[in-house]
Order: C-alpha cells, then sequence, then structure tokens
C-alpha cells in the first residue's frame, strides 16, 4: 500500500497514534539512560513526520499524545500525569508548543506543496487541453476528448457533452465517457440548463476566478420532482450557448473539492470557446462555399449565354440575309454562307456537347467501361476529328512499345481531343503541335506541347477548373472554359493525372498519365 494512502487513512490519526506509540515503546528500554529532554528531542522528527505525512489535525493530535506519553512514561514519578519538579513541567510545556508549532508549521509548508504541484497538474491538464482543442478539426473529437479527460482527471463515474439539435432544439450527446446509462432526469435538466443558462449542482468556490463563475442553482431546484446526481455546466460564451457539460462524481452526495470545481469551470470554458470556433468555421465555410456556388451560377449563366447565343446569333443573320437577297444569291455564295451557317452550328453544338458531358461526368452518370486499347488507336481518332489544316500541324513520335493502356475508348479520345484542340488554339497560326507518348513507372504517359504563350505558375491549376478561362483567353476567339475541366475529370476517373508544365522551349506541356493495361506473361 501507498505510505502517504496509509498514513492518511481515517484523517491519519491512527497513523499518528500508531507512531508515537511505537516510538515510546522504542525508547521505553533506555529510560535509565535517557533524560526527559532528551526524549523530548527524539518525539520532535517524529511529530514534524507525522505532520508531513498527514496535515495539521493529526499532527496536533500527536504532539498532545506525546505530551501525555512523555508525562507518564519518561518524567518521574512515571506512569502518574503529576510532575515532581516545576523543571519538569517547564520542559515538557516548552516540547509541548515546540511540538505543536513544528507540526503545524511542516502541515503548512506540506498543504502549500500539494496546492503548488495541483495547480502545475491543473496548468498542465489546461494547456493540454488548449493545444487538443485548438489542433482537432471535428467537433466530434473535441467532445470526445473533454469527456474523456475530465473523466479521468476527477475520477468521475460519468462524463456527458451536451448540443442542442437544430431541428427541434432538444439535447443531443455528442460523447459520453465512463458510464454509459444515462442519470435520472439527466436530459430533462440539460434542457433545462439549455432553456437558463445556469448551472446545476455547482458548488460555491471563491477559489473559482470571477470570471468563470456561473450562476448556479441546487441540485433540486432547477425541475421539479428531480434530483440531480451530478453537475451540469452550460458551455456559454460571450455571444451563445455552445452545449452542456455534465459531470456526475463517483461517489453521490458529497460535494465537489473547490480545486475540482475551478478546474471544471476552466474546462468548460475552453469547451465552450472551442465549440463557439467551430461552428463558426463551419458556418464560414458554408458561407463560402454558397459564395463559390452563386459566382460559379453567374459564369455558368454567362458563359453559356455567350457560346449559345454567339453561334445562334450568327447562324441566324447569315439565314436572314438569304431570305432576303430572294434568289439573287448565286450558288457560290450560296454555299460559302450555308457553309459558316454548319460551323456556326458546329460551334453552338460542341458547346452544349461540353455542358451535357460535364454534368454527365459529375453525376457519375457517364460510367468508363474499361479495356485495353492500343495508343496509337486513339490517337488515330482524335487526329480524324481535326480538320485538315489542324491534321497538318500534328507532329507524332510514338515509339512502336508503347504498351496498351486501360481505358474507356471514347472518354480518353474525347480527353485527348480537348487538350490537343487547346494546344492547336492557344498556338501560333501555323505552328506545329507535337505529341509522343513514354512508359513511366505503371502508367503511360501521354505529352502534348504547344509553341503558346504558356501558362503562369498561378494558373496552372486553375485551368483545369469549369469556365475558367486564362489570360492568354483574350486573344482566342472562343472557348467555354470548360474542355480542360472535362479532360481532367475524364482522366481522374481513370486513375491517372493530367498536369501541365512549362514546354521545353517555349509554350505549355500537357501530361496525361494513364495507367497502362495488363501486362503481358511469357
Amino acid at each position: 500500500m501507498n505510505l502517504r494512502r496509509f498514513a492518511t487513512a481515517g484523517g491519519g490519526f491512527p497513523f499518528a497514534t500508531l507512531l508515537v506509540a511505537l516510538t515510546t515503546l522504542a525508547l521505553l528500554p533506555f529510560r535509565p539512560l535517557l533524560t526527559s529532554s532528551t526524549v523530548m528531542l527524539l518525539y520532535v522528527p517524529v511529530i514534524i513526520t507525522i505532520a508531513r505525512l498527514t496535515g495539521v489535525k493529526s499532527s496536533t493530535f500527536s504532539a498532545v499524545f506525546a505530551f501525555l506519553l512523555l508525562d507518564l512514561v519518561f518524567v518521574p514519578p512515571y506512569y502518574r500525569l503529576t510532575v515532581a519538579s516545576l523543571a519538569e513541567w517547564l520542559g515538557l510545556i516548552v516540547f509541548f508548543f515546540v511540538a505543536l508549532i513544528s507540526g503545524q508549521q511542516t502541515a503548512q509548508l506540506r498543504k502549500r506543496e500539494q496546492l503548488a504541484v495541483r495547480r502545475q497538474e491543473e496548468l498542465a491538464l489546461l494547456n493540454s487541453l488548449a493545444f487538443r482543442i485548438a489542433s482537432e478539426k471535428g467537433v466530434g473529437d473535441i467532445a470526445e476528448f473533454i469527456v474523456t479527460q475530465v473523466t479521468d482527471v476527477l475520477k468521475a463515474r460519468r462524463t456527458a457533452l451536451y448540443v442542442e439539435q437544430p431541428e427541434d432544439r432538444s439535447p443531443q450527446c455528442l460523447a459520453q465517457a465512463g458510464a454509459s446509462d444515462e442519470s435520472e432526469g439527466e436530459r430533462e435538466l440539460v434542457s433545462w440548463v439549455m432553456r437558463t443558462s445556469k448551472a446545476i449542482g455547482m458548488p460555491s468556490s471563491h477559489s473559482v476566478p470571477y470570471d468563470l463563475r456561473l450562476v448556479s442553482v441546487g441540485a433540486a431546484e432547477a425541475v421539479p420532482g428531480v434530483t440531480a446526481r451530478g453537475i451540469f455546466l452550460p458551455l456559454q460564451t460571450s455571444a451563445s450557448l455552445e452545449g452542456v457539460l455534465f459531470v456526475e462524481p463517483a461517489t453521490h452526495g458529497e460535494p465537489l473539492p473547490s480545486d475540482d470545481a475551478r478546474l471544471l469551470a476552466a474546462v468548460a470554458n475552453l469547451a465552450a470557446t472551442s465549440l463557439e470556433r467551430q461552428r463558426l468555421e463551419a458556418e464560414a465555410s458554408h458561407a463560402e462555399a454558397l459564395q463559390e456556388a452563386d459566382r460559379l451560377k453567374s459564369t455558368l449563366v454567362s458563359s453559356v449565354s455567350h457560346e449559345l447565343k454567339t453561334p445562334l446569333a450568327a447562324a441566324t443573320a447569315r439565314i436572314t440575309g438569304l431570305i432576303d437577297e430572294e434568289g439573287s444569291c448565286d450558288s457560290a455564295r450560296m454555299h460559302e454562307e450555308l457553309t459558316a451557317v454548319a460551323e456556326d452550328l458546329g460551334r453552338l453544338n460542341d458547346s452544349i456537347g461540353d455542358l451535357l458531358d460535364l454534368s454527365r461526368l459529375e453525376s457519375d452518370a457517364w460510367q468508363p467501361r474499361f479495356e485495353e486499347y492500343d495508343v496509337h488507336d486513339i490517337l488515330g481518332t482524335v487526329l480524324s476529328r481535326l480538320t485538315t489544316a489542324q491534321r497538318d500541324r500534328m507532329r507524332f513520335d510514338l515509339p512502336d512499345d508503347v504498351p496498351t493502356i486501360h481505358a474507356d475508348f471514347s472518354q480518353l479520345a474525347r480527353a485527348l481531343s480537348n487538350v490537343v484542340e487547346n494546344a492547336l488554339e492557344y498556338s501560333p497560326q501555323g505552328s506545329p503541335v507535337s505529341v509522343h507518348s513514354r512508359l513511366v513507372g505503371d502508367c503511360v504517359e501521354i505529352v502534348v506541347d504547344d509553341l503558346g504563350p504558356g501558362v503562369s505558375d498561378a494558373e496552372k491549376t486553375r485551368v483545369f477548373e469549369k469556365f475558367y478561362r486564362g489570360k492568354a483567353s483574350a486573344s482566342t476567339p472562343s472557348g467555354t472554359g470548360l474542355g480542360l475541366a472535362i479532360a481532367s475529370e475524364i482522366v481522374r476517373t481513370h486513375g491517372g493525372s493530367l498536369t501541365i508544365e512549362d514546354a521545353p522551349r517555349v509554350g505549355a506541356r500537357f501530361i496525361l498519365s494513364i495507367p497502362r493495361g495488363e501486362m503481358e506473361t511469357e
């Protein structure tokens, strides 16, 4: 058994009685050799030891007990409370006061030492709580940490942290530690605390700092007929009530020590601050998401309106012109106008197709069907979709031993087409766009280099965002800002990546990295 726990059992009185009695028995055989003054001196360290281990009351008791034993056993006449000489009386009285004062001073020093250690432990705990609360990101994790720490430190039977449900304002247990069964009337009392912002069962203690003191009612005063079996603390900030902390002590009915009350008030204050911070961050994040949604909506409306209306207006104007000419138009001009109308309608069809494809990808309605394909076949399809002028600008460097890739043919061809068409659009008129492939690890990389103005570091990630058109787009005729976003989404669903970097000499380099197909076995 721990010596301090043994010494303090029964308030320290049994230990004090035993130690003084044993000291008396140990000195008794030497009584003929020792003077009473020597015996008094030998008792003093014993009483100091008792004071050191047990406290003021037991040390005072031991001083009185030692005084009586000295008189009975070591001061003539023996085994009687009378004293033969005045000198012996004076010696006994001096001994009593020296023992009493020494014991009390030692006990006071012990109490101050214990208080300092306790404060140090509280400070360490609060620092630990503050650090964990600040570093945890989820409300549930923070609540779990708080209830666990409170249960361990206060040796509580049960600790629970409640928050208010926004739907019906009823209590919701966010985390609990210790016993899992709720005490009688627990939720009813939590609701009362949420309505009134008052604590229940919190002892009044001057050791609790003024700014942490709470308005508290007795255990039986909050809800008629329900007696609280623990302490209910409102987690109150300057602006709102963030929740309720419930602590049920291990021993029902005993008041919470003032040190524990001060610690609990500090923990409740930290918990309230942390929950408020989490709530404000969540609200800010939600507001930011709404703002971003509004921005995307505005961008979508603006982009879609422009990209759909421009070719439609152009086609309408050309057809209206042909109608107004009323048959005076020759066949060559008719062919020229109808070709232009077809190009405008083609642009309109592409814009609508981009919007539909992106919608299908984001809603998982366009699931890839993976098979083994040769890179040459996919690039051949991409090349066939280009105009003659565009095909003349393409340069390919494709090794014969490039392995097959695991892909959805139509989706990957669409992604590659978007990247190649983007390179052609942003390159100077007539300049070549080169494509080559290589095996890197378990992936096949398809690299597209252009000779355009390049992409700044700040825009390298943004060019894959929906509707984003970089600074270089000012010099290009059209574009919805969806082509690279669609390509990036397709590559992502293939388990690969689409990245951009500076080309070796000038321009931009797009790299599509796609997992290779099954390796051939010998």
